[in-house]
């Protein structure tokens, strides 16, 4: 779902083009800054200086680095050796996972975008695509929220005790495992009406469908909800974090036929201003569990 750039640290050594560069990412625009390597803000910071950079410019740019390391650069892992941060951007098995690489001057490489000359379209339409209905592809859609934060929440009217449902949160839980990134909790908010059965019954069933999400150590709390209660468009489904979001179009589930799997449906970024709204709704309100059943597993 998110692209992933990788920025040359020389490529911004001075406030203007950090600010031009860094408020062209962020979750809700579907674009992502890779932290290539690891203490890449540092050195950003270091090049600023190279360039001699004043101590206000020099404040600001490390602010606004800062508040990026929450809401638009991401670990992805990828080998760096050495100091040519060029050469290193070049790898073989590098360059594949990045969407692009903006970098100071000319490159005759593939993807390779100087910044001064990069044109707005290559950050353009990144906020939705269309994915397709099996387990694996609805979670790595959702692979840089899952990864934002130890806590996720699912909204899903249909959402249901029954495996097409379950095997789509056991990818996501399996893609964290994965990437060694600590999920410890999922909270489900989905609709009584659509499994009338006792509350006993229902929580039988999640324990035995999710017990391989259970033993990884994963708190599962699911809360049944009126349908006003949930007070969404019954057609939006949403995973989202406390700094993230996406809805997807046709909820959380891998159709039984394998060639309904293959159809594509929609998956849309959420601006920070929704990921706000649904984190008051669902988590910072009791009025939402006011009148719902809940399950908590284990």
């Amino acid at each position: 779902m998110h692209a992933i750039f990788a920025i040359e640290p020389e490529a911004i050594d001075n406030w203007r083009d950090l600010k031009y560069a860094l408020e062209k990412f962020g979750y809700s625009k579907g674009l992502l800054i890779a932290r290539f390597p690891k203490p890449w803000p540092r050195l950003v910071i270091e090049a600023c200086e190279r360039r001699g950079v004043g101590d206000v410019e020099r404040a600001r740019i490390v602010e606004k680095l800062r508040q990026a390391q929450n809401d638009r650069l991401v670990r992805l892992g990828l080998p760096f050796d050495g100091d040519d941060w060029i050469a290193n951007a070049k790898q073989d098995g590098v360059r594949e996972r990045l969407s692009a690489v903006l970098v100071r001057d000319k490159h005759d490489a593939e993807r390779f975008h100087c910044l001064a000359e990069v044109e707005e379209a290559l950050f353009e339409n990144r906020r939705d695509v269309q994915v397709k209905r099996n387990a694996q592809a609805l979670a790595e859609a959702a692979r840089y929220v899952l990864l934002s934060s130890d806590r996720i929440i699912l909204v899903d009217p249909y959402f249901q005790a029954v495996p097409k449902c379950c095997k789509v949160l056991q990818a996501m839980v399996d893609l964290c495992c994965q990437q060694e990134h600590r999920l410890v909790e999922v909270s489900i908010f989905t609709a009584k009406s659509t499994d009338d059965r006792r509350l006993d019954l229902i929580a039988a069933d999640y324990g035995r469908m999710l017990d391989a999400v259970l033993r990884q150590g994963v708190r599962i709390r699911i809360h049944l909800l009126s349908d006003a209660a949930l007070n969404q468009d019954f057609h939006a489904r949403y995973v989202f974090s406390a700094c993230a979001g996406l809805r997807f179009d046709r909820g959380f589930v891998e159709p039984p036929d394998h060639g309904q799997r293959e159809h594509l449906t929609d998956v849309v970024c959420l601006d920070e201003r929704r990921v706000a709204e649904l984190n008051s709704s669902y988590l910072e309100t009791v009025d939402s569990l006011a009148n719902a059943e809940s399950i908590v597993l284990p």
